[in-house]
Parts: structure tokens; C-alpha cells; sequence
């Protein structure tokens, strides 16, 4: 029998499982079921944000949550039913719509003489940084990744019953894409997914999405979740992969970025 489908609570707590030691650093639990995750090395709203406010208390809280750690508040919608009560507390800034997706259908293994490496290890190796820190040409984009998320990967630490495997794939030239899986039981999570600028464009981003449902499924492994913009151009990258769409929460910030 299938396992039922995977709800936002579901989706959202095991997103919050698999960064923390690593990206996230925890979880402070308020008033009514709200809640507010924390990253202490990274201020991006994606690893900063509140969950579950819906009231005027809620909502104070969770202010107070995060400019105590000298954080912009920010608060996660599940829907638009969400949203319309957060707007009703606050006028959001700016808004980012995301899409969780899952992937059940896991293709077979990959053959011996994969060009792919794999590295089960909480903090990725130096091939993983040289493609994550060169994912884009702009150089704010890189300064930010250097300052803020490759020392974060750097600093990651194993946690009891998360595996954690970060695949590189090689072409000619060397590194050239990247992905980190963390798996806990039957469930991964699809992270860090790059390729580097000058190889874009190349069906590299997809081949590593692939090879790493592949390492998943030898694992065990019978769902893998991601989350991505709701940009249509990535959500496509990941549907050809065998993603589909669970959720489309929304990011509400209180500060433009």
C-alpha cells in the first residue's frame, strides 16, 4: 500500500529535520502551535521565519522571536487562506511564492562508472564548494555564499538518525554540479542542487537531481522532497526529474531584501 500524501505540516518539519545541524539551528515553539526556525550563521528569511501565526499574539511573539536574534520577522503561509490572515496582522514588504515537490517514482541505480562521486559526510568536500560558490555569475550572489552558507555547510554536524550524502558530478573540465541529500528513514530531502555558471545550460542541474534519486533509492529511500521558487522555469527542471507539486506556501517578509 502507498503511503498517504504528504501534508505541509509533514513536509515542513522534516524540511526543518534535515537542515538543522547545518543550515538550521533550531526551533522555538510559541503560543497556539505557532513556531520560529533559526539559523544562527545565515539571515536569509528562508532559514528565519515564523510558522502557524493566524493571531494578533501569534504574531507578536513571533516578532519578538526573531528580532531577538536580530532578524528581520518573516512568517510562513501554507496557502492563500494563510496569507489573507497575515495580511490582516501586517503588510508584507515583499512576497515569495514557493513550490514543495515530491519525487516517489525513483529511478533504478546508476551503473558502476557513474560520473558521479558521493561523499557521506555532514560537511561537503572541497569539489562541492569549488561548484556551490560559482552557482552564479553575479558577484553578490558569490560574496554571499561564501560569507554566509559554504562556512555554515563547513560547520555542519551529524545528527542521530540522519544520514547525509553530498554528490558531485564531473565533466571534462572538472566539478561541475552538486546536490546534498538527507535522509532519515524512507524520506529524503533534496538540497544545494547547483551548477556551476559557466556549465549551465547543459542538462547538468537535472542529471545530478537524477543521480541523486538514484543514490536515494539504493538507500532505501521511497520519497524525496525539494523545495524551489515558483518560478515555472524550476519547477519544470525538477517535474522532468519526476517531482510533482505538494504545496505552494508562501514567504512573507517585512523587509524587502
Amino acid at each position: 500500500m502507498q503511503a498517504p500524501e504528504p501534508t505541509f505540516e509533514t513536509l515542513r518539519d522534516a524540511h526543518v529535520a534535515a537542515l538543522t545541524g547545518s543550515l538550521i539551528d533550531g526551533v522555538e515553539h510559541g503560543p497556539g502551535g505557532a513556531g520560529y526556525v533559526w539559523s544562527r550563521s545565515i539571515p536569509d528569511p528562508t532559514v528565519n521565519f515564523a510558522f502557524g501565526v493566524h493571531r494578533p499574539d501569534q504574531f507578536a511573539w513571533a516578532g519578538a522571536a526573531a528580532l531577538g536574534r536580530a532578524r528581520a520577522p518573516a512568517f510562513l503561509a501554507r496557502d492563500d487562506g494563510e496569507i489573507a490572515l497575515l495580511r490582516a496582522l501586517f503588510e508584507p514588504a515583499i512576497l515569495y511564492p514557493a513550490r514543495w515537490m515530491v519525487a516517489r517514482e525513483l529511478p533504478a541505480p546508476a551503473p558502476a562508472g557513474s560520473a558521479i562521486t558521493v561523499q557521506a559526510t555532514p560537511a561537503p568536500g572541497p569539489d562541492f564548494e569549488r561548484v556551490f560558490a560559482h552557482l552564479s555569475d553575479a558577484p553578490g550572489v558569490r560574496t554571499h555564499l561564501r560569507r554566509y552558507y559554504i562556512p555554515a555547510l563547513r560547520a555542519a554536524r551529524g545528527r542521530h538518525g540522519l544520514v547525509t550524502l553530498h554528490l558531485v558530478l564531473r565533466d571534462a573540465a572538472g566539478p561541475a554540479a552538486c546536490a546534498s541529500l538527507y535522509l532519515r528513514g524512507e524520506t529524503a530531502g533534496l538540497y544545494n542542487v547547483s551548477t556551476r555558471a559557466d556549465r549551465q545550460r547543459r542538462g547538468l542541474g537535472t542529471a545530478v537531481t537524477v543521480a541523486a534519486l538514484r543514490e536515494a533509492r539504493a538507500r532505501g529511500v521511497v520519497q524525496v522532497f525539494l523545495q524551489c521558487p515558483a518560478d515555472g522555469r524550476t519547477e519544470a527542471l525538477y517535474a522532468r526529474a519526476g517531482f510533482r507539486t505538494a504545496c505552494a506556501p508562501t514567504l512573507l517578509c517585512t523587509t524587502p531584501p
